[in-house]
């Protein structure tokens, strides 16, 4: 199951409501979502993808599926985004009870393919004795930005999973990234169809029932989850189901992951000049360093910068420092509210 809904708004505006970033060729000259798509077929024994997306990207999808390596089997349509639970139970839902349920992100970027295989190899084992599994990344910084899983008992090359802790502050990121005991949460989680589903009727009825009742009975192509579903509470994955039940397991890895969830973590993630700088497009620079500048339908021109995000679109110009953008989100919120 591929999510593929939300706005990447941190990277606005070469992420936009209308063409997010796991469509854009922010890496490679490759979209995330084809990226994503690329690294399912690495799995054994795939049935057909279910792909979750918002009404405005079907389109979207649909063009990107035409060159896809693997088989989709459903593109289910939200009306309106309400998290990531709905969306897996949905999935499960009008999955073959006793498949195992893969449930990813379409808009991570994910370098080592080989060992993300591997680890989804040990997670998929977990799941078929009756775990329900997410995948946890090793931390390399006292990241503020991510959620965090704490690890308890191991149990082969999996963990008991502790507890799960939503973006801590700075000292307490330290001290969760010193004591080896914590991973970042990379949203992936993995579990058979049938117990996702016991597990929400135990532990989140009123979102179970909520799903069936807009959930059009379905034989592929394209499923148009009811109206009913945006009254619904919007809830993730994690605090519905991972955080409450006893089967929640953990296996590590580090596979260079990036959520690409900030102009930081793009340049982390771009190839870069000498100069530690990303330049795309009609750019002319000088004196510019550790800087990531875009330009699409225009010339730009920046000098004796340092740690700076410009990025030109048809539509739009960004120019903020790189330590604040983070705000990207709340200005561009401003833009859609005037």
């Amino acid at each position: 199951m591929v999510l593929s809904g939300g706005s990447g708004t941190r990277l606005w505006p070469l992420s936009t409501p209308d063409v997010p970033k796991q469509f854009r060729a922010l890496i490679a000259d490759r979209s995330l979502f084809s990226l994503t798509l690329e690294r399912l077929a690495g799995l054994p024994c795939l049935a057909p993808a279910i792909v979750v997306t918002g009404d405005k990207h079907v389109g979207l999808v649909q063009a990107e599926l035409e060159s896809a390596s693997i088989e989709i089997g459903t593109i289910l349509v939200e009306p309106v985004g309400r998290n990531t639970a709905p969306a897996a139970l949905a999935a499960a839902m009008i999955s073959d009870p006793d498949d195992l349920l893969v449930i990813v992100p379409s808009d991570h970027l994910i370098r080592d393919v080989d060992g993300f295989l591997h680890a989804m190899s040990i997670a998929l084992g977990v799941a078929d004795d009756g775990g329900i599994v997410t995948l946890g990344i090793a931390p390399t910084r006292p990241e503020t930005g991510f959620g965090y899983i704490e690890m308890g008992e191991g149990e082969g090359s999996a963990y008991r999973v502790v507890s799960f802790k939503e973006k801590p502050g700075r000292a307490d990121a330290l001290e969760m990234i010193e004591d080896g005991r914590h991973l970042w949460n990379s949203g992936m989680f993995i579990g058979r169809a049938s117990q996702i589903l016991a597990e929400a009727g135990e532990l989140c009825p009123r979102v179970l029932d909520g799903v069936r009742a807009v959930l059009p009975a379905s034989d592929g192509g394209v499923v148009r989850l009811g109206d009913g579903f945006g009254s619904m509470e919007a809830i993730s994955f994690d605090y519905a189901i991972m955080e409450k039940t006893a089967h929640a397991r953990v296996v590590p890895m580090d596979v260079g992951w990036s959520d690409v969830g900030s102009y930081q973590s793009l340049l982390d993630v771009s190839e870069l000049d000498d100069s530690g700088n990303h330049i795309s497009g009609n750019v002319t620079h000088s004196g510019l360093t550790n800087s990531y500048v875009s330009a699409d339908s225009r010339p730009v021109v920046v000098a004796g910068l340092d740690g700076v995000v410009v990025v030109e679109t048809a539509d739009a110009v960004l120019v903020v420092p790189l330590d604040r953008a983070q705000d990207v989100k709340e200005l561009q919120a401003r833009i859609d509210g005037e």
